[in-house]
């Protein structure tokens, strides 16, 4: 056998490791290339909100319920909210830019003693509601503000939403200056997605107690401060209870109540009802009401007793923890929205307790349907067969042992 020169051995070694190494690289590439990992979208170092130049925000947004955008926080609340060591309440409300000067009132001290996290739902016409409550939110700053709109036909993704921000004194936003400028603003037109926008404020809301409503709903003097610590006790993200609040309705032309007691004389009067009285009675209507005005005035602070749940049309506004079920985003708006809500949470065996003394108020008395709600609901009606089987299998599944207790779900 001829002797081996260890020069070529060497170069064989070498050119081994090199062909080793080279390999390794190959399937290290093959592997990074055609993995899920490397197909996903790299995550922007770029801050949730940044300004664009002096007078120009820009806002990073997020999907949501498959066709919507959110940009949380556009605005943050901050005040003194948690000075006495308990969780505040958020009321966490939901609107369209028709209805700024509602919001505007809601964020007022006299009207709400705690955070106000609001959902606001524009389109490309109405989307100057932001700059107006951008502004709003320097002279009156308890108000988280999150903005929703809705993705065109062909739009694949997000895009940041832009605020052009002005540096008015607090002192020059007169009256005068609002209703100039709020009079500039065009409503957003179209299906408004209701459980989408209460599922925005809920999440958006900076404590983890909130009462949810429609923003136009006028609380009872003092609701934030004076349920405050009835809410630390029972609302505490552990135990399974929401606090119910009594709803009313006034004649437009008559002042909103402050207290049970101008709410008792109003109803004496007939001056004042519950809620939807002569409308939709089976969604609102709570026994007990004289009951509730003795309990109201015997007691200095609120208290709260078990009350049953009264069947799937009800319609309760409720306070609960941020841990507790959120509205079935998909429901069609204006059917069964709100009870498909108060419905799952009787099926989790939460206990409902009705609170005394505090309420909220709608100006107006509700007969009949007006003719956009009709459209919109002769709208969602196509889509009412789906969403409410959708909705059936996923509460029998998680709750498969409640159907007693609750009843059927009908809509």
């Amino acid at each position: 056998m001829a002797p081996v020169d260890g020069k070529s051995c060497s170069m064989r070694r070498m050119r081994m490791i090199v062909g080793t190494i080279f390999l390794f690289h190959c399937v290290f590439f093959f592997l990074f290339i055609f993995s899920p990992a490397s197909r996903r979208p790299v995550k922007s170092n770029r801050p949730r909100s940044y300004w664009l130049d002096n007078s120009t925000v820009a806002v990073q947004t997020e999907r949501i319920s498959y066709e919507f955008c959110v940009a949380y926080n556009v605005t943050k609340a901050h005040g003194r909210f948690r000075d006495d060591g308990l969780e505040p309440i958020s009321l966490a409300i939901h609107t369209t830019s028709h209805y700024v000067y509602d919001v505007e009132e809601q964020c007022s001290t006299r009207s709400w003693n705690g955070p106000v996290s609001v959902a606001l739902f524009v389109d490309r016409f109405s989307s100057n509601a932001v700059d107006y409550l951008y502004d709003l939110h320097r002279c009156a700053p308890k108000m988280n503000l999150h903005v929703v709109y809705r993705l065109s036909a062909f739009q694949k993704k997000c895009e940041p939403i832009f605020v052009n921000v002005s540096n008015m004194p607090c002192s020059n936003f007169t009256r005068e200056f609002r209703g100039k400028t709020v009079g500039k603003i065009i409503n957003s037109f179209g299906i408004y997605p209701i459980n989408v926008m209460r599922n925005v404020a809920r999440r958006g809301a900076m404590s983890n107690i909130h009462v949810i409503a429609d923003v136009e709903m006028k609380f009872s003097l003092g609701f934030a401060l004076n349920m405050k610590k009835l809410a630390n006790v029972y609302i505490n993200g552990q135990e399974k209870n929401v606090i119910v609040i009594r709803r009313f309705e006034v004649d437009s032309s008559k002042n909103v109540p402050k207290d049970h007691t101008e709410l008792f004389n109003m109803i004496k009067s007939r001056e004042a009802f519950e809620f939807h009285h002569k409308f939709f009675p089976l969604g609102h209507t709570i026994e007990g009401l004289w009951h509730w005005f003795r309990v109201s005035r015997n007691y200095t602070d609120p208290v709260a007793w078990e009350i049953p749940y009264k069947g799937s049309s009800w319609e309760a506004q409720v306070i609960q923890h941020r841990n507790d079920p959120y509205s079935a985003d998909y429901m069609p708006t204006r059917i069964r929205d709100q009870q498909a809500l108060i419905y799952e949470l009787c099926r989790a065996n939460y206990t409902f307790l009705l609170a005394s003394q505090v309420f909220n108020v709608h100006r107006g008395v509700k007969i009949a349907e007006t003719n956009i709600n009709t459209a919109v609901v002769n709208h969602q009606m196509k889509i009412r067969s789906r969403a409410f089987q959708t909705y059936k299998h996923q509460i029998d599944t998680k709750y498969p042992e409640t159907h007693r207790r609750c009843g059927l779900f009908v809509m």
